[in-house]
């Protein structure tokens, strides 16, 4: 058996447009429009089925429930903030501290109102007063909630959006793409400024455990360079007042960090090119089988992350980690062998708070649309019934112990860690 920590939150993760539905005041929704990304429409229209989710979370017996506001519903216009909005967020929040669920608040998570996104969005160092004000309205609204991220996976929405082009604002442009990392970490420092002493203020990570490909030093220095730049630049910025982009080097403001959140979901091999312009080349490593996402599993890969970020002194959170495919039996694999090293982790003294799965439900998976299943909740996208698959029992029974049983162990667990 396998003991958590009294404390330890084990719970579940979301994000605002993924499960709204009509978010009509996003640039996703705007660009949805236009044919460049598949349309969310009504998603799992948890806007208006948010109470029956909190059911099932305290029904099934999570503990712990990260969820974001939508920036766009509470400021569809400029300067004009929506209240009735606010109110809903708050209910939210309010209810699950009625079920015992600790809330995990993140601000953005990778949409931007449509009219910020018009004038720019993070292109310009100039709109970040409007970002000001975003962050001033949560301060003086919301009540009840711990532990606030300013903003999910900022290097995934620099790269997919201003390096890779398949994201808005379909930029490709590496100089604009670390100019617009710069002015992630501004917006933070003004957060953080903000929220802190209401709110413990955090950041969360997307962390890909990157490997070489070969045993060559051209091969291993490629896989540090891209480690540090995609991993870690953005927190040394943060903390050290230096951002060290892809081709410049940036003065940012220092600011600080309460705790660090790290999303991890595979591992990559990287190699080393000829190409200037392209230093190196980063590809899936082919590790065993893959999730329907083509990513290959590697469950060290979460312990590895957090022994890489408990080097920055701070409590840490799992935020996110799962699996989307249709085979349940393979993601309560997944669960339980991910909780394995996690648990490993904690027991070499790193200070983990919290692990959580994403998602609690089906969702819209970004250009991805709605063929990826995620969630330890289908979801029925006409009906929007919800129906909890095994796996979400199984959680739900290890959330409640604070433990993995030697029955799930034997059966699905990888042994000695």
């Amino acid at each position: 058996m396998l003991k958590f920590p009294d404390g330890f939150l084990l719970g579940t993760a979301t994000s605002s447009y993924q499960i709204e539905g009509d978010n009509v005041w996003s640039d996703w929704w705007y660009w949805a429009e236009r044919g460049k990304l598949p349309h969310a429409g009504k998603a799992c229209n948890s806007w208006e089925l948010y109470e029956r989710d909190i059911e099932l979370m305290a029904e099934l017996g999570y503990r712990a429930y990260r969820f974001s506001i939508e920036w766009g519903r509470v400021f569809p216009e400029e300067g004009k903030p929506n209240e009735e909005a606010l109110m809903r967020y708050q209910g939210i929040i309010d209810l699950l501290n009625e079920a015992g669920i600790t809330p995990m608040l993140t601000l953005h998570h990778f949409t931007l109102p449509t009219w910020f996104a018009l004038k720019g969005g993070f292109e310009k160092e100039g709109n970040l007063e409007h970002w000001r004000s975003y962050v001033e309205l949560i301060r003086d609204n919301i009540e009840g909630v711990e532990l606030v991220a300013t903003f999910n996976e900022p290097m995934v929405y620099v790269v997919a959006s201003y390096v890779e082009g398949m994201w808005p604002p379909f930029r490709k442009n590496p100089l604009k793409a670390e100019k617009v990392a710069a002015n992630l970490i501004k917006a933070h420092a003004i957060a953080y400024e903000i929220l802190h002493g209401k709110f413990r203020v955090g950041i969360v990570k997307n962390r890909p455990h990157f490997v070489p490909a070969t045993d060559s030093e051209r091969d291993r220095k490629a896989a540090e360079e891209i480690d540090y730049t995609f991993n870690r630049s953005l927190l040394d910025g943060i903390l050290t007042g230096e951002f060290r982009g892809f081709m410049r080097t940036f003065e940012v403001p220092v600011s600080g960090l309460d705790w660090l959140g790290m999303n991890y979901y595979n591992i990559m091999k990287v190699k080393a090119v000829r190409n200037p312009l392209k230093r190196f080349a980063v590809e899936d490593a082919n590790v065993g089988r893959k999730t329907d996402m083509g990513w290959s599993v590697y469950p060290g890969g979460v312990y590895e992350g957090l022994k890489a970020f408990s080097e920055y002194g701070l409590p840490l959170y799992v935020t996110e980690n799962g699996i989307a495919t249709l085979d349940d039996e393979w993601r309560i694999e997944f669960i339980v062998q991910h909780l394995q090293f996690v648990h490993k982790a904690l027991a070499e003294g790193i200070d983990g708070r919290g692990y959580f799965y994403w998602s609690l439900i089906d969702n819209y998976e970004w250009a991805e649309g709605f063929r990826p299943r995620f969630g330890l909740i289908e979801v029925d996208y006409e009906t929007f019934e919800r129906k909890p698959r095994r796996s979400a029992h199984i959680y739900g029974e290890i959330s409640k112990k604070g433990e993995i049983s030697d029955e799930l162990l034997e059966r699905y667990g990888l042994g000695e860690v």
